[in-house]
């Protein structure tokens, strides 16, 4: 199996943005919800906005 990385995006209705790396959507889902407990913040309420190979070059 391949260890290619991608960029998963997420955002919730507030404008908050959480980005990070993982292997797979699988593995970015746990990662979300990890993010969103650390933040306080319920898992359902961040949608996934991008995937890339790229980090986003947002401000």
């Amino acid at each position: 199996m391949s260890n290619k990385k991608s960029y998963y995006a997420f955002e919730d209705p507030f404008g908050t943005t959480i980005e990070f790396q993982a292997t797979s959507l699988q593995q970015a889902m746990v990662i979300k919800k990890n993010k969103a407990q650390e933040l306080g913040i319920p898992k359902e309420a961040f949608e996934l906005i991008s995937i890339s190979k790229k980090p986003s070059q947002s401000a």
